[in-house]
């Protein structure tokens, strides 16, 4: 009798690979030890993702959507920011394979995914209008965010963890920002 194919086998070698880049970051990420980690063969790797970058396209999109969700919810937008760099410092190689391809060609394009419209969702519910119309206001909340949660992932990185200072200023500037759009709308 042949084997059935394992309908969740795809999700199982996207969540080995997560694991693996999280610990251990785009080095440790080969389809061999992607395949150990999932319990399969690397030529059943292979059948589902066509190479390595189809594989981190997977996890770049797993990480969008739970960085949304972290956007998400919390009741304030002045939250929301501190849940941003709060998830770039437990992530920082997700949020890093984020940055380093996923939202700055996203960025370039318009297309702005799932963290800018739980971003723009949020800023709407506070200030009012259609979620649209606070796009640019969303891009320099970002600007600030990831500003600081880059300089607080490379000081933890060389064993500086101690980041108060810039977490707080990046968010009194959110703030500040926040206080100043809401004296406009």
């Amino acid at each position: 009798m042949p084997r059935t194919a394992d309908p969740l086998l795809e999700r199982k070698i996207v969540r080995a690979a997560q694991a693996l880049y999280a610990r251990h970051g785009g080095e440790a990420l080969t389809m061999r030890a992607v395949a150990k980690a999932a319990g399969t063969t690397t030529p059943t790797v292979y059948q589902r993702f066509t190479d390595r970058e189809a594989i981190l396209a997977a996890i770049r999109a797993d990480v969008r959507k739970r960085l949304a969700k972290e956007m998400e919810r919390p009741n304030s937008v002045e939250d929301a920011c501190r849940g941003y760099l709060s998830f770039a410092l437990r992530h920082p190689h997700e949020y890093e394979l984020l940055m380093t391809t996923g939202w700055r060609d996203s960025v370039a394009s318009g297309y702005q995914g799932p963290v800018f419209e739980a971003a723009h969702k949020k800023l709407a519910g506070t200030f009012g209008g259609d979620p649209r119309d606070h796009a640019g206001f969303a891009l320099k909340l970002w600007c600030l965010l990831h500003g600081a949660a880059t300089v607080l992932i490379a000081a933890k990185r060389e064993g500086n963890p101690d980041g108060h200072q810039v977490a707080s200023a990046c968010l009194s500037a959110c703030k500040t920002l926040l206080d100043s759009q809401g004296s406009t709308t």
